[in-house]
């Protein structure tokens, strides 16, 4: 997947405020993708971070019973947020399943979710001393776009 600079910039700045828990900032954020074809390219990029962790925090696919326990922990953690444990459930469920994001999500849900476990999962994660939610990103993002 090749990732756009634009894109991937208007990403960073909305993952910012959803790691700050700043709600008000994030909805800024979330106005700021210029059209459809750029809020799309940040889905996807979205969408294929929260997978790649997914499958890094676990070493492998996560079973429903490990989603369900991080849906748990991510919605109690993201409240400023408005998600459910149940809808990130239902949004990490369908990532590492490779269904449709809609299936059992309000299209008008999937971005919120999207950044809102994006950003949990990149700030949760340990991390050696000294990197950032961003530094983790960084590699990440290398990883998918040598992925292709």
């Amino acid at each position: 997947m090749r990732i756009d600079d634009r894109t991937e910039q208007l990403v960073r700045d909305t993952l910012h405020w959803v790691v700050k828990r700043d709600a008000d900032g994030f909805d800024a954020a979330l106005k700021s993708f210029p059209d459809q074809a750029t809020r799309e390219a940040a889905l996807t990029l979205v969408v294929a971070v929260c997978g790649f962790v997914l499958m890094d925090l676990h070493g492998a696919r996560p079973t429903p019973q490990q989603v369900a326990v991080l849906a748990e922990e991510i919605g109690r953690m993201e409240s400023w947020a408005s998600v459910s444990a149940d809808e990130v459930a239902a949004f990490m469920n369908a990532v590492v399943g490779g269904r449709s994001l809609t299936e059992d999500l309000a299209p008008e849900d999937v971005v919120v979710l999207g950044f809102v476990v994006a950003g949990s999962l990149l700030s949760a994660r340990p991390l050696p001393e000294g990197e950032w939610w961003f530094n983790y990103l960084d590699r990440v993002e290398a990883a998918i776009e040598a992925a292709g």
